[in-house]
């Protein structure tokens, strides 16, 4: 049981609960993980540049960032697993981050998916709602949720 086990992460401090719980989870069941970053994607229209105001993006280095900003997210989580020994393999991806951690967990066969929660105020999550929200309300499967 728990054996395949999604850990998504955002880098967070909660999200590095999570990875804790995972390693645990995982270090007893004779798990393994696969954590996964999600990044939404890059929006060119928010960035339309004005009449006589050039905003000079460059894709390719709004790219490269993203890649960097995504390894480095995804370093630091797998410190936090290393200790605990278990098989782990790293993921990034690009798009609707709860959509997409529930799709991967769904197209792969994951038995539970394990994300830190936000901690927001009770006002603030039901006006924005949460990652976490969405994914265990769609999820197919358990979602630990560590806060």
């Amino acid at each position: 049981m728990f054996e395949k086990i999604l850990l998504a992460t955002d880098g967070s401090e909660t999200a590095l609960k999570a990875a804790r719980a995972a390693g645990e989870l995982a270090s007893k069941t004779n798990g393994s993980i696969t954590l996964l970053f999600v990044m939404e994607p890059f929006n060119e229209m928010a960035y339309i540049s004005l009449p006589g105001y050039e905003l000079g993006i460059d894709p390719e280095k709004v790219a490269r960032f993203q890649r960097e900003s995504a390894n480095a997210v995804l370093e630091r989580t797998a410190e936090v697993l290393k200790p605990f020994g278990v098989p782990f393999v790293t993921r990034y991806e690009i798009g609707t981050p709860s959509a997409t951690i529930v799709s991967v967990a769904e197209n792969e066969g994951f038995e539970v998916i394990v994300v830190g929660s936000r901690g927001r105020g009770p006002i603030a999550s039901f006006l924005l709602g949460s990652v976490c929200d969405r994914v265990m309300h769609r999820a197919h499967c358990p979602v630990l949720v560590i806060k």
